[in-house]
């Protein structure tokens, strides 16, 4: 989960440019509101469109924040970067566990939810430091940026790829539940 970097080193990338530590550290608590409204209005979004139909853009936004915010140079640019990316990432966490619950029968949902969580703990646990290193070598965070930038870009391929997976093994009347992606059909089927 790349997109912790953000969070993790928001604040701190703000006073390496000369924002106040008294107010660098309220970046964090302005991207976690982004995030309690990204987290509610996703769901709504998610319940009309089907989930993957609203988790890939999501990313894909995640995606260029990242990219943008070692750029912000200015106390207007993060608030900024802080309100959009909270919101878009808090929409990602929410909808996250949302299509493996769906990609089979309710009685195995949890399994398939754990194994996701689990492998995305994997990065969540190690892409901080990883991001803290290239920090410190680089002298700034923009290689940061790119570091962190790029691998959310992979997900909402990643993201399809599963679907069209799971389908080969869904029933037709389970696929009624996918949104937009129900009406996909995968050749010889």
């Amino acid at each position: 989960m790349n997109f912790l970097k953000v969070l993790t080193y928001l604040d701190l990338s703000a006073t390496t440019i000369g924002i106040p530590p008294e107010f660098s550290f309220y970046l964090i608590s302005i991207a976690n509101a982004g995030s309690g409204l990204g987290r509610i209005s996703s769901g709504f979004f998610a319940d009309k469109l089907g989930s993957l139909t609203v988790t890939a853009p999501l990313t894909l936004i995640c995606a260029i924040m990242t990219y943008i915010w070692p750029f912000a140079t200015t106390k207007g640019s993060l608030i900024a970067i802080a309100i959009i990316y909270g919101a878009y990432s808090g929409a990602y966490v929410s909808l996250l566990p949302v299509p493996a619950v769906m990609m089979g029968d309710i009685h195995d949902a949890g399994r398939r939810s754990g194994i996701v969580l689990t492998v995305i703990a994997a990065g969540a646990v190690a892409g901080p430091p990883i991001s803290g290193a290239i920090a410190q070598a680089t002298g700034g965070f923009k290689a940061v940026g790119y570091y962190a930038g790029n691998v959310p870009k992979l997900l909402p391929s990643t993201l399809v790829a599963s679907l069209r997976c799971s389908l080969l093994f869904s029933l037709p009347q389970d696929r009624a539940s996918l949104g937009p992606f129900s009406s996909y059909t995968l050749p010889n089927t």
